[in-house]
Parts: structure tokens; sequence; C-alpha cells
């Protein structure tokens, strides 16, 4: 076993600065992310046809009492599901896929993909208001990052393959490869870059032609033709675009509410949202599961305002509940539904010459893009699902009045970002901080290292440089400065502050790295690599700052 790994490793660290390695890591990662999601689609749709019969997510056929202990009897599996799960398994979500990216450079154990595998399952399963693109990410980020770690990669690669890992299980779940392409780059990377688009594409390409090969179309969304009937109705999507723009403030604000709720229990927290969204569900059934069945309904056949008002207030709540709550699914496919809804509303009361059902698919696009501040991948989300080219002109009218009414006019971060926030933790959003802070040490370290406690005649040696050892601190010494006559004096005296190296237990970011040199004099650092130690000095750190793609 050790001995293909080691194979694997050589195989794709040969070339680590082509292109054509991270093309074949992006397929590889492309296949295995497809295999698990079509693993989780099928025993998903297994259960909920179970439930519901051939319309999968129709929860409103079934008797109240079903609707009503549903998400209570969900709610109580997670309980135990959590009790019987290691800790450190327990973090799941997008959320956490961009804590492991800025922190714990792109590292996912697995036992934490099969814990969100299972969980997602019992929640979309109980018809609890999540969706299953949270999951879908959480899960092909880690199947790339155990792709990433048995090949070797270094951080920065590790980075761009939960990209490819994203993209790959976006594409694979709801046939949107440009989507997933999107979504990797805009919410999870945070930056487009040549370099990534090439592998990123692969993957989403891979994971959608094999799972089409193997499970056939399984488009979530049915194909929609809706266009703008006058220019005369511009006015009214900006008006849209501002009403879904203050949704998303609501949303956002209800789902801190709940985070907030001064219950520690998490098993308590489970119960009341199961229970929440249980009550909701007799009054609206709709609200149950990710709610496409919906979705389609009202993009086809359209639905009274008044009752699309009850679903947008019984939705809003359930999903502010199982979001703020950690009822562990995603929130993409409920602002999807919320936005349809709100989009709805709009084109029932707004006057204007076009379908009512145009504003409620640009209604989607955003909520999707103000929430979670993606608005190219919102468009391109609602544009795969639709197949309606022609809503292309409107969605960017709509989704640009929502984004900033939120952005700008409340200041609001993504919710992703607030999640983490909640937690403590503060993503660098700065475009060269960013960079710095997914680049480590470890990726700029010389191992042709010689070390020598500086007791005796200094070691002979090719090397240029030779760390010497005294009393415990660790000195970076040009070796051409010592020779077998130097004496003790000499070399104390050789030995200042500004040649100290700082000894680094775990890998550092580039980033900490050069806070860690702000105002102190040392010379570098000592990095813990596969291989034993390497060294990274001050001079190094400046020239790939300063170096044309230094930091590609």
């Amino acid at each position: 076993m050790n001995q293909a790994r080691n194979l694997i490793r050589r195989l794709f660290s040969r070339h680590t600065g082509s292109l054509l390695p991270l093309v074949m890591l992006g397929v590889l990662t492309g296949i295995a992310a497809s295999l698990v999601m079509m693993s989780f689609l099928l025993i998903l749709n297994a259960t909920l046809g179970g439930l519901n019969g051939n319309n999968l997510e129709d929860f409103e056929s079934l008797a109240w009492y079903w609707q009503l202990g549903l998400p209570v009897l969900g709610s109580a599996l997670l309980i135990l599901l959590y009790h019987f799960t290691p800790r450190n398994w327990q973090s799941v979500g997008l959320a956490y896929v961009l804590e492991r990216l800025q922190f714990g450079q792109g590292r996912i154990p697995a036992g934490n993909i099969g814990f969100q595998f299972v969980a997602a399952l019992v929640a979309l399963g109980s018809g609890h208001s999540v969706g299953r693109e949270g999951p879908a990410v959480h899960m092909g980020a880690g199947i790339a990052s155990q792709v990433g770690q048995v090949t070797g990669s270094p951080p920065s690669q590790l980075r761009l393959l939960l990209g490819c890992g994203t993209a790959a299980a976006i594409s694979a779940a709801f046939n949107t490869p440009l989507a997933g392409v999107l979504f990797a780059m805009e919410v999870v990377l945070m930056e487009y870059s040549l370099l990534g688009f090439a592998p990123i594409i692969a993957a989403a390409i891979t994971a959608s032609a094999l799972t089409g090969a193997l499970l056939g179309e399984h488009a979530i969304l049915e194909p929609v033709q809706l266009s703008l009937a006058s220019y005369q109705d511009i006015p009214g999507l900006l008006i849209t675009g501002l009403w879904v723009g203050l949704l998303a403030v609501l949303f956002q604000r209800l789902v801190l509410v709940f985070v907030r709720v001064p219950l520690k229990s998490r098993s308590l927290r489970l119960l009341l949202a199961g229970t929440i969204t249980g009550v909701l569900a007799l009054a609206a059934p709709q609200i149950l599961g990710s709610g496409y069945d919906t979705i389609n309904i009202m993009l086809n056949e359209g639905l009274p305002w008044l009752l699309l008002l009850v679903i947008l207030a019984g939705k809003l709540l359930a999903t502010a509940a199982a979001i703020g709550l950690g009822v562990p699914g995603g929130q993409i496919a409920p602002t999807l539904m919320l936005g349809v809804c709100a989009g709805g509303i709009a084109g029932a009361l707004i006057p204007g010459t076009s379908d009512p059902a145009l504003y409620a698919l640009l209604g989607m696009a955003a909520m999707m893009s103000a929430v979670l501040h993606a608005p190219l991948a919102a468009i391109a989300t609602v544009l795969e699902l639709s197949l309606s080219a022609e809503s292309m002109l409107p969605a960017m009218i709509v989704v640009l009045g929502a984004n900033l009414l939120c952005q700008h006019g409340f200041h609001l971060p993504s919710l992703v970002i607030t999640q983490l926030r909640v937690r403590g933790q503060e993503l660098q959003t700065h475009p060269v901080r960013t960079a710095l802070a997914q680049r480590y040490l470890s990726e700029l370290a010389d191992m042709s290292l010689v070390h020598w406690n500086g007791k005796g005649v200094p070691p002979v040696t090719r090397a240029p440089v030779l760390i010497v050892q005294r009393d415990q601190h660790y000195y970076l010494l040009a070796a051409a400065q010592l020779d077998e006559n130097t004496s003790a004096e000499e070399l104390d005296k050789l030995l200042t502050p500004g040649r100290r190296l700082q000894l680094l237990e775990q890998d550092m970011s580039l980033l900490e790295a050069l806070r860690s040199l702000q105002g102190e004099p040392g010379a570098g650092f000592l990095v813990p690599v596969r291989r034993g130690q390497g060294l990274v000095t001050r001079s190094r750190l400046v020239r790939m700052l300063t170096e044309e793609g230094g930091l590609y």
C-alpha cells in the first residue's frame, strides 16, 4: 500500500509547476466525487421515494401527523448520530470547507466526509428545510482533499483540488457543470485564476459526463422558456431585486437569532429545529424538504400570490431555524425556493407585461446571490437548471439590485462568512491577504540543509548555508563564513539575533509568516516537511512576493 502511494506521489510531483498534472488530478477528483455523489443521490432518492412515491419531494401528500412528526424524528436520529460520532468528525457544510481551506491547509478527515454523508441523508430524508448542495460541496471537497493527500500535493495544489471537488460534486448532483465551476471559484476559492480554470473545468466535465452516463438525465428543475416581454418592465425588475434583497437581509438576521438561542445542548437545539419545522408544515407543508417540486409548479403552472406569501413566511422561519440551530444540510435549495416565492409575489403585484413566472425564476438567482455573494454562480445555476437563456439580461438586473442592497446598503457579508464569524473565525477576503493565507512555507522550503551543533570543527559542505544550534536556538550562517580556524569567540559574534531562525512545530501560511517577521530581526524559519525540515529565509519570502508569478 505504501509503495503504491509513493509511486502515485512521484508520478504527480514530478512536474508540480505544470498544468497537465493538475488537469489529471482534476479528472481523478471528478471521477471520485462523481461516484460518491451518485451513491448519495441513489440512497436519498430511494428514501424519499419510500416516503413520497414517484414525486420525491411531495411531502404535501403525507398525513398531517407525518408532516408534524417527520422532522422531529429526523432530529432524534441526528442526535443519536452525533452521540456516536467522534467530536472531531462532526463539523459539516460549506462553512467548514472554507475553514479547512484557510486554516487547515485544505485537509479534511475521511471520517468527517462519512459523517456528512449520513447526516445529510437523515436531514434531507426527514423533511428538514435544508438543501443537498452544502453536503455535496463538503463531500466533493473532502474527496478532493483525500486525493490530494494520497498524491502528496503541496498546500496550494490541495487548495485548488478542493475547488475541483466542489465543482465536480455540484456538477454531478445537479447536472450544472458551469455553475459548479463558477461556484468553486466565486464562493470556495474566492478568486479567479487562469491556472485554476483548467483543472476545475476538467473535474466538472468528468463528473457530469460520468454521472450522466451511469444515471441518465437527472435534472432537478423542469426546463422553462421565459423572457422579458418589454423593456418597460425593467423598473419592475429593479424593484423585485430590492424586494428580494430585503428578504435576504431578513433571512440572515433570522439565522443569527436562532444561532444565539440560549440553548447550549445540541440535542435540544436539533429538537427545537425539528419541532418548528413540523409545526410550520401543518400550515404550509410545501416548506418540507428542499422544495424543488414547489419551484417546478410555480415556474410551469403558477401559484396564487397569497399562498406564495404563506409558503415564503413558513420557509423563511423553517430554514433560518434549521441553519441557525445546526441541522447538517445546505442553504442553496432553500434560498432558491425563498427566491421563487418572493419573485412570484412580485410578478403578481408589480404591473407589467412579463410572465409572473419570469419574476419567480429571477427571484431564485437574486436570493442565492444576495445570501452567498455569488452573482455569477447564481445566474449560471438558474440558467442551467431552467435552460432559459433569454432570462440572462433580466437576471442580471434583479441580481444587481439584490446584491447592492445587501452588500452596500446593509453592509452584510455572505451567510457563510457570518457563520464563521459567529465561531470566532475571520476569513481573509482581501485578494492579496487571501493569496498569502492560502499558501504555505513548506512550498518554498529548501531541503539542502547541513546542521552543526557549534562545537569542534565546522563540517565541510557544498551547501551554501549552515544551520548552527546553540542554547536551544538555531542560526543561519553562510558556509563561507566558517573554516577550521574559526574560534568559539568568533562564532559567538556571528550568532546575532538577525541570523536567528524560528523553529516551527507545524507549517505556517505566508500571511502568518510575514506577520511573525514584522518587527523581528530573524533570518527565517525551519519548517517541518514530509522528509524532515526545510529552510525558508526572509530573502526567499521577499523574492517570492516580488517576482512575477511568485505566488502561483
